[in-house]
């Protein structure tokens, strides 16, 4: 205020100087009478100025965490005044204001530092503000059950985490006993080995009730569990239900024991029962796990977290392609030796793969503390918050988990952070639980994101063999899932190469799927036989199942069904061996290609399909059918129906009754068969065996079935002759021939065979 004073003062001194000079001339009197009086000049008024108030605060600077204080303003001025306050930093609190003190409650204390908070306070008299005076307050962390709100997300997370790897581990070992063709002894990705064993409780060669699933490792680095494992896990079936799709057992946990992959020495033992319960519908799939009793993790014989009795869900929506989870339960953590219990709010959940980008679980002890976890949705999706009070600290999740929580069937432990544009292929997808399998096969690929449309050429499912066994296929989208299905079944046990194909999402991002190869299962194996692929008005084929194979379970079923829509009708639609019926079939009134389709299920629903197409022949008939079995190299393991009329011919004759040649050159194949008698004798209708043309030995019938390229180096054969006809001039007129080839191999895989030439005989037995 110096400044101030000395401006103001300046003025009187001035003022009176003046005054004093003036009075000084009047006492004079001044001599020259006549003189008229001056009138002395009166001073300006002037008013002292208002000083300001002074502010002060007084208060404690130093308390805890949660505690009610107080803060007293005071000043020198009396009277009427008013007194301003004002939080200036620090985490926000409730102030209650009344005149010259200020009430609030100290915040929470993450953690073991402190928390700065100041407070300002300017008093105002008369219109006059005080300068504003500050007032510092440290608060300090009591060991509260929030200060551990880190320790306990991460373990509560971790636990659970591991929960969810023991049930995919559970899942992967029903699989794979399941699976008729999969080995259940594995040698692990370090060399050590895993074994699968099944005690088959009612013998029935599938997974039921009252079974038990063992997984023993020996040194076994699992990826599921990112650990080395050794000992054993079993579980003990209680549910296993094909029409639900529902499996549940208990896991003994008390056998294994798991080490860090980078830090042998640090090992973990679990000791307890948890029960998993796994299920699935189109486009779910669920996994559940549970403890009624405690379940505890120890390190180095160290407990150092204890499950009490808790649940974690965890859904996954392929058409949406996003998991929910929801955590609950109690939990036990010893080194603060505090029972807590987790709640979850909203289920948190995120797309596959990714870290979640909603939900809420809150950790609350009995004294009321809680701390909540929560996911961010875009920015710092990589962190989580845990919420403490009114507070947020962000926490990575990568630090704290592996990822499986946020995998798509547990399989991708390195999830990425969420952004709305994320568009990637998740891959070709297995069944989840392998014995529902109760449908056609089908091919699933899953992307990140839900697509809008499929680009790029026509799906193919080819064997790797001959080009015609190609199998279109149909693609149809349910928001993120593709399913591929075949237009026709593919053989069982068989390995095909899908062709690639490209998606697009919403954005118009493109992502393409790689190339893939996969094989089908051989837990039924198909074996269709007709007497002829052949049909005419009253003269229909024999369909034989009969040889058809399983290789799990005891019992097969069979459905027979008509594909196209002529009207056929079977002697025995669920027999091994039924006959085609056409009723309506009159005056050779339908004369379409009709399609058959068998579906072989063995008594877990494990099934298999296989189609055969009849074509309708006049009479007399020219047409060459084949059946050619797995592993014969001149029917490529196909059926065939080379219905080219046309296209056959032969330059037989009656000068030559002991060879017999016919050739069918059709649209995009060509065939020849030579028949010789033995000893040349003239070929009579009956039955021949007989060795490779024109290189059987003497007294032997000579055969050879090749075309489009393919030939064999030695065969034999049996070939039956039940129609021979010769014209007027000496050329063959008519001919039906049944025949059965091996080649390279007596008794390998066969290639039964029809061929008619102006056949007017029945076609059918």
């Amino acid at each position: 205020m110096l400044l101030s004073s000395n401006i103001t003062s300046f003025p009187l001194r001035y003022t009176t100087i003046c005054l004093t000079s003036l009075l000084m001339v009047t006492a004079c009197g001044g001599g020259g009478g006549g003189g008229t009086p001056t009138t002395p000049t009166q001073p300006p008024t002037t008013t002292q100025p208002v000083q300001p108030p002074t502010a002060d605060i007084v208060g404690p600077q130093n308390v805890m965490e949660k505690t009610a204080m107080t803060l007293t303003g005071s000043t020198n001025a009396s009277g009427s005044v008013t007194y301003t306050w004002q939080q200036l930093s620090g985490p926000t609190v409730s102030m209650q204001i009344n005149g010259n003190t200020l009430t609030f409650e100290t915040p929470s204390v993450f953690g073991q530092g402190q928390e700065y908070l100041a407070f300002g306070l300017v008093v105002t008299k008369d219109g006059v503000a005080s300068d504003m005076i500050g007032f510092d307050v440290y608060v300090s962390s009591e060991v509260t059950f929030e200060d551990f709100g880190e320790l306990y997300s991460v373990a509560t997370l971790s636990a659970k985490e591991s929960y969810l790897q023991l049930a995919e581990l559970a899942r992967t070992g029903i699989n794979n006993i399941v699976e008729g063709d999969t080995n259940n002894r594995v040698v692990c990705y370090n060399g050590g080995l895993e074994t699968i064993a099944h005690n088959d409780n009612d013998s029935n060669g599938i997974v039921s009730i009252g079974d038990t699933v063992r997984v023993t490792y020996e040194d076994c680095l699992s990826p599921i569990l990112d650990a080395y494992v050794q000992g054993y896990v079993e579980m003990q079936i209680t549910e296993a239900s094909i029409a639900n799709k529902t499996i549940t057992g208990i896991m003994d946990l008390n056998h294994i024991e798991f080490s860090d992959r980078y830090d042998s020495a640090i090992s973990i033992a679990a000791q307890g029962d948890i029960t998993i319960t796994l299920s699935e519908s189109a486009t779910q799939r669920n996994y559940s796990i549970s403890n009624t009793e405690p379940v505890t993790f120890t390190s180095l014989n160290v407990p150092f977290i204890r499950i009490e009795q808790g649940t974690i869900t965890k859904q996954q929506d392929l058409a949406s392609a996003r998991y929910a989870l929801s955590i609950d339960g109690s939990v036990t953590e010893f080194v603060t030796q505090t029972t807590y219990t987790v709640a979850t709010t909203t289920p948190v959940s995120g797309y596959f793969n990714e870290y979640p980008n909603q939900g809420v679980i809150v950790m609350s002890d009995n004294s009321g503390e809680s701390v909540a976890i929560e996911p961010n949705n875009i920015i710092d999706s990589d962190y989580f918050n845990l919420v403490v009070g009114t507070s947020e600290y962000k926490f990575r999740w990568s630090e704290s988990l592996e990822g499986f929580l946020f995998s798509f069937d547990n399989s991708d432990s390195y999830p990425i952070e969420y952004r709305v544009d994320n568009f990637r292929n998740i891959g070709s997808i297995d069944k989840f639980l392998m014995f529902s399998d109760v449908d056609a096969i089908e091919l699933n690929f899953l992307a990140s994101r839900p697509i809008t449309s499929i680009v790029g050429s026509s799906i193919t499912f080819n064997p790797g063999g001959y080009s015609g066994d190609d199998v279109p296929g149909t693609a149809s989208l349910n928001g993120a899932l593709v399913t591929i299905t075949p237009n026709s079944p593919l053989a069982a046990a068989t390995r095909y190469y899908v062709s690639n194909f490209s998606m697009t999402n919403e954005f118009g991002s493109t992502i393409s799927t790689p190339y893939f190869e996969f094989t089908t299962s051989d837990a039924v194996i198909p074996k269709l036989r007709v007497s002829s692929r052949a049909y005419r008005q009253d003269d229909y084929p024999v369909l034989d199942a009969s040889q058809s194979e399983i290789n799990q379970g005891s019992e097969l079923s069979f459905e027979w069904e008509e594909v196209t829509s002529a009207g056929v009708a079977f002697s025995d639609p669920s027999a091994a061996v039924t006959t085609v019926l056409m009723p309506s079939n009159t005056d050779d009134s339908i004369t379409s290609d009709i399609v058959v389709r068998l579906t072989v299920r063995n008594e877990a629903g494990r099934s298999a399909q296989t189609e055969v197409t009849l074509s309708h022949q006049p009479s007399p008939a020219s047409f060459i059918t084949l059946d050619s079995d797995q592993g014969d190299y001149i029917g490529q393991g196909r059926q065939w129906l080379l219905d080219h009329p046309q296209g056959m011919t032969t330059d037989s004759n009656d000068t030559a009754l002991n060879e017999i040649v016919i050739d069918y050159a059709g649209p995009s194949s060509w065939w020849s068969m030579h028949l010789t008698s033995p000893n040349d004798e003239p070929l009579a209708i009956g039955s021949y065996t007989a060795q490779r043309w024109p290189f059987q030995p003497p007294g032997v019938a000579g055969f050879d079935f090749s075309g489009d390229g393919r030939g064999c180096n030695t065969l034999t054969a049996e070939f039956e002759i039940i129609e021979l006809v010769y014209d007027e001039q000496g050329a063959l007129a008519q001919l039906a021939v049944d025949f059965a080839q091996y080649c390279e191999q007596p008794n390998g895989p066969a290639l039964n065979g029809q061929v008619r030439f102006n056949s007017t005989l029945r076609i059918n037995p």
